[in-house]
């Protein structure tokens, strides 16, 4: 793994993180940025200390207890939205959702992590924080929407945090033991082992872990979910932790169960590679704000588009230049060119957005995604080196892919 990747995290309260921390401990390790973007500090929750926080400064408190957990698990960047603990299902849901956008767009992740869409147990805060950032996931890829939250970005999945039923089975008090919040008994729930798309094997990482949980000492709750397992069984939960994806613009390989990030687009490692891709940045940069263009253009057919078939021809060659920008993107951050302040070239959004009928409009799109792999193949001849000559065939693939969907629509 390189440091090309970036895995955000977006939970409610200070302590969430807690069920992703081995696997984000793991990943810091092997080089990626790995955030954490939490909604709310905590200020109303329970205090399950006598001296370690009061109600008036418990806010500032867990505050620290998380940048405490962070430095453990080895989260590279902390990001508060300062939401109203309790409250954040009542926040005007446009304006709440754009914040989300604007922290994608800036972070541009590979992967987001979130909570599930029953939140574990039902938190109003847990569940309107995954409606959110569902939406979020979708709208930050669309540069229709939000336009002042920055440049459109895809993230390639979406994955939400699972309790595999096995793990009821092996602690029975589990599926008796409520939450109680606001006076209602909140249930944690199960899902089936074989519905679970990826189990993280990172038991090396659990003491990381369990040192980020030694920080939430005000959390700390002698009868709470922690209590209601044996030793051994919080351990082995530590160390494989549940995932289910969500959503993915970028599918898993085919027979990968165990890694968040198998199969997205890796520049090769080494010396050698940043000084070539360092000398083909200039030309990533260009190729990218085309490609920008026209993931933005394929949006705008798709918003515009009536007739089935058409939408489902724009909807795979939107989710084509997604994977072609993510791509180009990674292999800018491994050449120390970061990709998120470029802008989509305007002109070619402008030429694609006045296409008129459906036909105009593919034709527009060939001729664009012909050209981009005609200047990815005389950048394969012109390589300097084997490593450069392999990013270009890639991107050059993939732009090969698009015109080969966008003839077969024509026909």
């Amino acid at each position: 793994m390189n440091s090309s990747f970036t895995i955000l995290t977006i939970f409610a309260h200070p302590d969430d993180e807690i069920g992703a921390g081995s696997t984000l401990a793991y990943y810091s390790d092997k080089g990626a940025h790995t955030v954490l973007v939490c909604a709310t500090r905590g200020e109303v929750a329970t205090i399950f200390c006598d001296d370690c926080a009061t109600r008036e400064n418990l806010a500032q408190v867990r505050t620290g207890e998380l940048e405490c957990a962070c430095s453990h698990i080895g989260i590279r960047e902390l990001r508060w939205l300062d939401w109203p603990d309790g409250g954040v299902k009542d926040l005007p849901r446009r304006e709440a959702v754009g914040q989300i956008v604007r922290q994608i767009r800036e972070l541009r992740p590979d992967v987001i992590i979130t909570h599930p869409e029953h939140g574990l147990y039902p938190h109003p805060d847990h569940l309107a924080i995954w409606e959110m950032v569902r939406e979020a996931f979708s709208l930050a890829a669309d540069a229709a929407e939000y336009p002042d939250a920055g440049p459109a970005w895809a993230p390639a999945r979406l994955f939400t945090r699972a309790l595999p039923q096995s793990i009821f089975e092996k602690s029975p008090g589990l599926a008796d033991f409520r939450v109680e919040l606001n006076g209602e008994l909140l249930p944690f729930y199960a899902t089936p082992d074989d519905e679970v798309d990826v189990i993280m094997h990172v038991e090396p990482w659990v003491e990381r872990r369990m040192a980020a949980w030694e920080c939430h000492r005000s959390q700390h709750n002698p009868k709470g979910f922690s209590a209601t397992m044996p030793d051994g069984v919080r351990r082995e939960m530590a160390a494989n932790e549940h995932y289910l994806l969500a959503a993915a613009r970028v599918p898993l390989p085919d027979g990968v169960t165990d890694d968040l990030l198998a199969g997205l687009a890796k520049a090769p490692e080494g010396p050698q590679v940043l000084h070539g891709l360092a000398e083909s940045a200039a030309a990533l940069r260009a190729e990218l704000t085309v490609h920008l263009a026209l993931a933005d253009v394929c949006q705008a057919y798709l918003r515009n588009g009536t007739e089935p078939k058409q939408l489902a021809t724009y909807r795979h060659l939107a989710d084509g230049e997604q994977e072609i920008i993510h791509r180009m993107a990674q292999f800018l951050r491994i050449a120390g060119e970061p990709a998120g302040a470029i802008e989509a070239d305007a002109k070619v959004s402008s030429k694609g957005r006045h296409q008129e009928s459906a036909l105009d409009r593919l034709s527009f799109l060939l001729s664009a995604f012909e050209r981009s792999m005609a200047r990815c193949q005389a950048r394969v001849k012109a390589a300097a080196t084997s490593d450069q000559r392999a990013v270009w065939e890639e991107l050059g693939q993939a732009a090969e892919a698009q015109v080969t969907v966008t003839r077969t629509a024509m026909t």
